[in-house]
């Protein structure tokens, strides 16, 4: 009985322990931006950012080396307002391609959306 008991208690206490709801991210980039990109993946929501709940919409623009079709400089045109969002739009944008002398110039805006909560241990 007493072992029985102390299994409860303990699934009891882990039940506690663990989020119930884990957030969600989401990373929106339409597809209106990606036009004419042959290579144009989406940044991945850093983990600092989600666990404290960082959340907002940036616009970049991205000079397009005619030649290569690759992205010479991003900049920022509007911030996130989180440090962490930014250079992680940054550092992917980055990583487009476009068809060379499709495009000179793309001004892209990615939104960085969490859905649900969670219940963190401290």
């Amino acid at each position: 009985m007493k072992t029985s008991l102390r299994i409860l208690l303990a699934l009891f206490l882990f039940q506690i322990a663990t989020p119930l709801c884990r957030a969600t991210d989401i990373v929106t980039i339409y597809d209106k931006f990606k036009k004419d990109a042959i290579t144009a993946p989406n940044p991945e929501y850093p983990m600092k950012s989600k666990n404290l709940g960082y959340q907002g919409q940036g616009i970049y623009r991205l000079l397009v080396n005619e030649k290569t079709g690759a992205a010479d400089e991003v900049k920022v045109l509007k911030s996130t307002g989180h440090r962490e969002l930014d250079a992680t739009a940054v550092m992917t944008l980055f990583n487009w391609k476009f068809r060379p002398g499709a495009v000179k110039q793309r001004d892209v805006l990615i939104i960085f959306h969490l859905t649900g909560w969670t219940r963190g241990l401290h």
